[in-house]
């Protein structure tokens, strides 16, 4: 009867013992997370299972080894024990260009001590599959910008085609006496294709060592420039062989940003060179009528189209949705517009189709309407 008392002392500092030794455990186990988390996040991942070993050893793993390919490029790695057929393993996949087998060992003596090692693991391999994964979105976030550029200068280069096209077609079907005022309207014409075509060919060349402004697809460029309204306008109707009226409300020099610029330059090629595909509107014997205003900060314009050969299509704007042409064309006119800031709009009226454009203004340039 006189040892109970002591055989209660002695469970009670085992128990004591134990729960010491589990919260030791634990302890160094929330460190070793801690120091994984703590690693350089602009750490290549190809170098994360390198990095982490201090960490992964100090938990209880002992070897670990891991394969696969990344970008098309196999690799492989290990270090620790000499890899066994037992070793456990998980596979991480990160799209369809990274995979990576990961296999490794512990020494664990107990399955509480396993337990946390494996919970150290984990943190390892998902920390590890998360830095494979922003590596992955990242380059498919350049390929989607790469991509939305691209549709761009296939839109431009479309529309210089176009104009290539007319043009050959007017001049195949002239008699001998049309074709002296052809060549004067190609003369005239020629200096507004060549800036086109030198435009495209520099952000081209330009597309590997640029950066790109994000806006409309545009190389960024060096120093502010500016634009005059009236000649763009003046210009791009021209290019398409079309006669246009300029009205505008107040001063005819207003100068717009490049950005905005290119913008309106690209949706004005599209709107034009649709028109003067047109068979009734290219041959409606008046010019088109084009009017602009400053309200509030913004440019704000209405083209008026004469009657076109079929009737305005029901969301005219809609991507991959007119049965001829690439189905792109509108709804990339609207999308340079709406990259910087403005918007582009259209319905029918009582003498066509009338295009409303709106473009904001930087706040030095604001004017209000008279």
């Amino acid at each position: 009867m006189n040892a109970l008392p002591w055989l209660l002392v002695a469970v009670g500092l085992v128990l004591l013992l134990a729960a010491w030794a589990v919260w030791h455990r634990g302890q160094r186990i929330r460190q070793c997370i801690a120091q994984l988390l703590a690693l350089p996040a602009d750490m290549h991942p190809l170098r994360w299972p390198e990095r982490a070993r201090p960490v992964l050893q100090r938990a209880g793993i002992a070897g670990l080894q891991w394969q696969g390919e990344w970008f098309g490029d196999a690799v492989q790695g290990h270090w620790g024990q000499p890899v066994a057929p037992g070793w456990q393993g998980q596979t991480l996949q990160a799209g369809p260009d990274c995979q990576i087998e990961l296999r490794w060992a512990d020494v664990a003596r107990t399955d509480e001590a396993r337990a946390l090692a494996l919970a150290v693991l984990d943190v390892f391999a998902q920390t590890w599959l998360s830095r494979m994964r922003e590596r992955t979105q990242a380059v498919a976030v350049a390929l989607a910008q790469r991509a939305h550029v691209q549709l761009y200068w296939q839109h431009d280069m479309r529309n210089l085609a176009q104009w290539v096209g007319l043009l050959a077609e007017e001049f195949g079907a002239a008699t001998p006496e049309q074709l002296p005022r052809l060549a004067q309207r190609l003369q005239r014409q020629a200096p507004l294709a060549q800036a086109r075509a030198r435009k495209l060919l520099e952000a081209s060349q330009g597309a590997d060592g640029q950066e790109f402004s994000g806006e409309g697809g545009l190389p960024a460029r060096a120093g502010p420039l500016s634009v005059d309204l009236e000649a763009l306008v003046q210009n791009a109707a021209d290019l398409a062989g079309l006669s246009l009226r300029f009205e505008w409300t107040e001063d005819p020099t207003l100068k717009l940003p490049d950005a905005q610029a290119q913008a309106l330059e690209r949706a004005l090629d599209n709107i034009f060179s649709n028109i003067a595909r047109d068979p009734v509107a290219r041959h409606a014997g008046h010019p088109l009528r084009s009017g602009w205003v400053v309200r509030e900060g913004q440019l704000q314009g209405e083209l008026h189209t004469p009657h076109l050969s079929t009737p305005w299509p029901r969301r005219a704007f809609e991507p991959l949705k007119s049965p001829s042409g690439s189905g792109m064309g509108l709804y990339q006119a609207r999308r340079s517009l709406r990259d910087v800031g403005g918007d582009l709009h259209a319905h029918n009226g009582p003498e066509g189709v009338v295009f409303g454009v709106r473009l904001p203004l930087p706040v030095a340039g604001q004017r209000q309407e008279i």
